[in-house]
């Protein structure tokens, strides 16, 4: 086996899943998307990959890098550009000084764009350095149709997303528990310098949907409603990105996904974390475990038989493997199409002997051995004849 190039091997089993089906959903916005919140998977789009202006759905971004950059205790002292931004505000002045970690909680619960531009000074120097940098990791997250000119959302030429890859942001976003905590944030307390209040989150959904986990709204007059909704139950979750709707609409269109995703569709785990996902013979006499190096999940449609093929795919494997290193991996597709791919992993060390390498052991062994007990005779020969020299009398002369 270890001289194949690859073994493939499939396992196919059927799913069945009854209920009745909804229809697609209807969504009043120009741009919209359903994805698996676990696995990333896309359920239903409109108009996914087309660029729209985002509005403040933007601050998602700028929220998640903030968090990331480890400063969420450093005082932000607030320059004079941030009071001059119009829209929503929570009115800081300038001279103000602020925790970076208050500024993001406002910028996502309230919408503030002026924390939201003192959250890219503060880190970046500039808000245009920050949109550079917003840009790079949204490419790096796998964004690749989304520029980003500021860290608010106001309108500007040349600031746009897709509904595709604003779904990829946030859920790279909410893999971070404290950036999971604020969006679900119903009520904060603001005490500012010049405005003290108890702002209410945007996000209308966290009282009205069961389930319901934030995320983000935003408004402007080129980029109309937009909003990204997350909600979970029953170990099932799912996003919907809404772009340019209208409105109330917006509320109606992302309920309406996340109502299919629930109503349509059975999350099923393909595969555990550190699972063993097949035992090899390695050689006549030493078995070898090979792992899933992580978890894969994948929703399926309800209602009729759904394919689901496992192919087992071996690399070429040497005289001996280390534990915890790639072997191969394993290939998940349902009706044909792949969902998912993880590597697999030795779950111990093993190696194969042959009888070249049993003689070479063998004589190595003797000749450590034969060293040793030389080693030891000398040890020993030494040692008695300090003791010997010890045990004689001292002779003493006399002086006269």
């Amino acid at each position: 086996m270890r001289k194949w190039w690859f073994v493939l091997l499939s396992v196919i089993f059927i799913c069945c899943f009854s209920g009745k089906l909804i229809g697609a959903p209807v969504v009043n916005g120009r741009g919209a998307i359903l994805i698996d919140l676990q696995s990333g998977q896309v359920l239903w789009g409109k108009n996914e990959k087309e660029a729209y202006a985002p509005a403040s759905i933007t601050k998602i971004l700028t929220a998640i890098m903030a968090i990331e950059s480890n400063k969420l205790e450093e005082v932000v002292t607030i320059s004079e550009q941030p009071p001059l931004l119009e829209g929503t505000r929570v009115y800081l002045e300038e001279g103000e000084q602020v925790t970076l970690l208050d500024l993001v909680k406002v910028t996502m619960i309230h919408s503030a764009n002026d924390a939201a531009l003192a959250i890219a000074e503060h880190l970046a120097g500039s808000e245009a350095k920050f949109a550079e940098l917003m840009n790079q990791k949204a490419q790096e997250l796998g964004a690749l149709n989304t520029n980003f000119v500021n860290a608010h959302g106001l309108s500007a030429e040349g600031h746009y997303t897709t509904a595709y890859d604003q779904a990829v942001i946030t859920r790279y976003a909410l893999q971070n528990p404290l950036f999971r905590e604020i969006v679900q944030t119903k009520v904060l307390p603001w005490q500012g310098k010049a405005w003290q209040t108890n702002l209410i989150n945007k996000n209308e959904l966290l009282w009205s949907y069961e389930g319901a986990m934030g995320v983000k709204t935003g408004y402007t007059s080129e980029a109309k409603s937009t909003i990204v909704a997350a909600a979970e139950r029953n170990g099932q979750s799912f996003l919907a990105v809404v772009l340019g709707s209208v409105g109330k609409e917006m509320w109606t269109d992302a309920q309406g996904l996340l109502d299919y995703g629930f109503q349509n569709f059975q999350t099923m785990q393909l595969v555990e974390p550190e699972e063993i996902v097949a035992t090899l013979d390695f050689t006549p006499r030493k078995k070898l475990e090979v792992i899933a190096e992580k978890g894969c999940l994948f929703s399926l449609p309800q209602g009729g038989n759904q394919k689901v093929e496992s192919q087992l795919v071996l690399l070429p494997l040497g005289k001996s493997v280390a534990q915890g290193e790639i072997v191969g991996k394993m290939i998940y597709q349902v009706n044909g199409e792949t969902v998912g791919t993880v590597n697999l992993l030795a779950k111990e060390s093993v190696r194969a002997w042959n009888f070249k390498q049993i003689g070479i052991s063998a004589f190595a062994a003797l000749y450590l051995v034969q060293i040793l007990w030389r080693f030891t005779r000398q040890w020993r020969f030494k040692r008695s004849r300090r003791w010997f020299a010890s045990s004689r009398p001292r002779r003493y002369q006399q002086h006269l």
